[in-house]
């Protein structure tokens, strides 16, 4: 009994970020494709603390969907809050943005073994030969050049074994200079 369910954790932890991946497409291509800029800010409240929450879980969404821009999100931050609040709340997104993949990635790697995923994506493989020993040093490179999918990249490093602390300080850096320029950019959307 305890075999076959191990069996049973093993192939759900193998097709779950599959799962995941094509629900948030449906999501993606039926709902959020079409979504603009001026929509997201009627959809966020004018209450602070209640538009710091609902950017946050737009963060959180868009960790799972793979295609909604990151952008996007920090613009309409910087737009509907005062600057000095926009980026910390951005800065956060970026850590939830990073978490979720990861850690999906993470889980499958746990609960499903330790045999590495086979590769047939051409850009999965290209993050595999990008992988140095410095992990750190990895997770900031692909970041800073982000020509790979982020919650694809997220996803990968999980998988790898990464620790969560050298990828999330590479991701973090990585990633904050693009999103603080976003922030500011979108702050003065009004009043280019």
């Amino acid at each position: 009994m305890k075999e076959k369910r191990a069996n049973i954790i093993s192939i759900l932890s193998r097709v779950s970020p599959l799962i995941m991946i094509g629900i948030m497409a449906i999501v993606y291509l039926t709902v959020l494709r079409k979504l603009t800029f001026d929509q997201l800010l009627a959809y966020t409240p004018e209450e602070p603390i209640a538009a710091a929450l609902i950017i946050l879980l737009m963060y959180a969404l868009k960790s799972l969907s793979f295609f909604f821009p990151m952008a996007i999100i920090a613009a309409v931050c910087g737009a509907i809050l005062p600057i000095y609040i926009s980026i910390p709340v951005n800065l956060a997104g970026i850590i939830i943005m990073a978490t979720v993949p990861y850690s999906i990635g993470r889980f499958s790697l746990t609960h499903g073994g330790s045999e590495p995923i086979k590769i047939k994506n051409e850009k999965l493989i290209k993050i595999r030969s990008l992988i140095s020993d410095n992990r750190f040093f990895s997770s900031f490179f692909l970041r800073i050049i982000s020509v790979l999918p982020y919650d694809i990249v997220s996803l990968s490093l999980g998988r790898m074994g990464f620790s969560y602390k050298s990828y999330i300080a590479g991701t973090f850096l990585g990633t904050a200079p693009g999103i603080i320029l976003t922030t500011i950019m979108g702050s003065a959307i009004t009043e280019p």
